[in-house]
């Protein structure tokens, strides 16, 4: 009676089926639980991110400076990694140094007057051994089978195969800069070759044609394509002889093997096409036109040079072989001079293949001769058979198993004396599969050490000659050290600057993510009061229904 009209309609009725008061106080319950509960989550993780939820743009930022530690650790575990690669490296050439000290004792004992010849091969013997250990050091030492000081850590480095090659990239950084995430270790050679301490001889291969060549390091294959090269016989001209006209000649060495030798000249009749010729160093020739050959016919016996000098090999004997024009004879006189053939080679044609399919075996080597057209005769660009002046022919190839005598390569063209420029572009691919020996070799031609013996001291001027390079020796020892030891300790420092950058990182990091455990406490208690109040309240509301049974009753 004593409630106005207006305060009487805010008067809550009391129902069955509805308990507002328990409605409220479980919402309110879900929500203290809620809280309570990412409290305990983050108390016992520790963390204050622990899903995207709790903070989106946080958590990217974290995920990106756990990426950064996690690289700046690894990258402290490769300095440390290189640093001791050098200190297995400086070791070795410790003990290298011993022996090169040695070597200069024993040069200048062996200098002196007051030794006869004997007793100056005795200590040239200790010499030699000296030097052989040397290089037995330097190819025995490696980190993880990587050899260091045979020179294999020397030159550009290029990691695009499986194995890299040249200079050792050392990789420190979150990034990829050279100003801030690598660096290089370069290793010389520290062999006897490297060090100046063999003796040097004339390049027997004349052309270092794996310098243009592709090389699979891993595969272990080589493919030198050459085009757009044009061949003239009948070019007399002086450029006729270097190498881009006239005649180019190589040679493949002992160590290859698979190899396929192909030449075409497309849409060329025969008189335009190239010839290849094999000969082995003594003088053996194996496939392209013999001596005795007369351009424009198929005769063998018409045309027949004499051969001069007892059958020795002299520019004008092969000239001969190459139609006798003056392009081809500077050619093999350059061949003669620089003794791309073995002394005294004497011109043999008995093993000449004549006919596509065929093929011959000799000193280990076997040769076959194919085309992709099926010729019958003599073998078209190899042997210049058939019609020589209108039919074009496809690629011709050559197939030789495995090299165990060095083989001289020769390439050609024939061209009718009305045709100054002489053969049109041809292309020239060799491929081939190569072996560890291949490997040794293009690298002793590389570096002008093919095959030198270490130096001697058996008489008393050689001794005399060798003090000056022992100590040439020791100097590129030295600087080898020095290069070592400066890298060593710009490691070190790189370390210590990593490690910095690091525990910095890793700070700023756990600022952003890891939980403020007094603050979090504080929450934690809060919400797990009002968790029990709502708890309690929540009893409490449900046991107001009970209140209708006394109306009922």
């Amino acid at each position: 009676d004593r409630l106005s009209q207006s305060e009487r309609g805010r008067v809550m009725a009391i129902s069955i089926h509805t308990n507002l008061m328990a409605g409220n106080a479980a919402r309110t319950l879900g929500s203290h639980y809620n809280r309570l509960s990412k409290s305990v989550q983050r108390l016992s993780s520790g963390l204050r991110i622990n899903s995207a939820a709790d903070d989106a743009a946080g958590l990217a930022i974290r995920e990106l400076m756990r990426a950064d530690v996690a690289g700046l650790n690894q990258g402290i575990r490769n300095a440390n990694d290189a640093i001791s690669m050098i200190q297995v490296a400086d070791g070795a050439l410790a003990v290298i140094d011993e022996k090169l000290i040695r070597m200069k004792e024993l040069a200048e004992q062996a200098a002196t007057g007051t030794y006869n010849s004997t007793q100056r091969l005795m200590i040239d013997s200790e010499f030699q051994a000296m030097g052989a250990e040397i290089d037995r050091i330097a190819r025995a030492t490696d980190f993880n089978g990587i050899h260091l000081l045979d020179g294999s850590l020397a030159g550009e480095h290029d990691g695009s195969g499986l194995n890299a090659t040249g200079a050792m990239k050392i990789h420190f950084g979150t990034g990829n800069e050279s100003a801030e995430d690598y660096y290089y270790v370069e290793m010389g050679d520290c062999t006897t070759a490297g060090l100046g301490l063999r003796q040097t001889t004339d390049e027997k291969l004349i052309k270092g044609w794996w310098q243009e060549a592709e090389i699979d390091y891993t595969r272990k294959t080589i493919v030198l394509d050459i085009s757009s090269r044009k061949s003239g016989s009948y070019d007399n001209s002086p450029e006729a002889v270097d190498g881009l006209y006239g005649i180019d000649y190589y040679q493949l060495p002992i160590g290859l093997k698979n190899i396929t030798v192909i030449s075409n000249t497309p849409n060329q009749s025969i008189a335009h096409k190239p010839h290849v010729c094999l000969f082995l160093r003594n003088g053996t020739q194996l496939t392209g036109p013999p001596t005795g050959f007369k351009p424009g016919t198929t005769s063998y016996a018409t045309w027949n040079p004499e051969i001069s000098q007892n059958g020795n090999l002299t520019h004008e004997t092969l000239g001969n072989i190459w139609w006798n024009n003056q392009s081809s004879s500077k050619v093999i006189d350059e061949c003669i001079k620089n003794d791309i053939f073995d002394v005294n080679a004497k011109y043999n044609s008995d093993n000449i293949i004549y006919n596509q399919g065929e093929q011959v075996t000799i000193s280990g080597i076997t040769i076959k001769m194919i085309t992709s057209q099926n010729e019958i005769g003599c073998f078209d660009a190899f042997m210049h058979g058939g019609d020589p002046v209108s039919t074009p022919k496809t690629d011709e190839i050559i197939e030789i198993s495995e090299i165990t005598s060095d083989l001289v390569f020769m390439i050609g063209g024939h061209a009718p004396p009305n045709l100054i420029n002489g053969c049109n572009n041809y292309s020239l691919k060799i491929e081939a599969e190569f072996t560890d020996t291949f490997l040794e070799r293009i690298y002793n031609e590389s570096t002008g050490s093919t095959g030198g013996d270490i130096i001697s001291i058996d008489t008393q001027e050689k001794a005399q000659q060798a003090l000056g390079r022992i100590d040439d020796a020791i100097v590129k020892k030295d600087n080898v050290r020095a290069h070592l030891g400066a890298l060593q300790n710009r490691l070190e420092n790189t370390i210590s600057n990593l490690s910095i950058q690091a525990e910095n990182l890793q700070a700023s990091e756990s600022r952003i993510s890891d939980t403020d455990v007094a603050t979090e406490m504080t929450a934690f208690v809060r919400n797990q009061i009002l968790t029990e109040s709502a708890t309690a309240m929540l009893s409490q509301a449900n046991s107001f229904p009970h209140m209708l049974m006394n109306l009922l009753g």
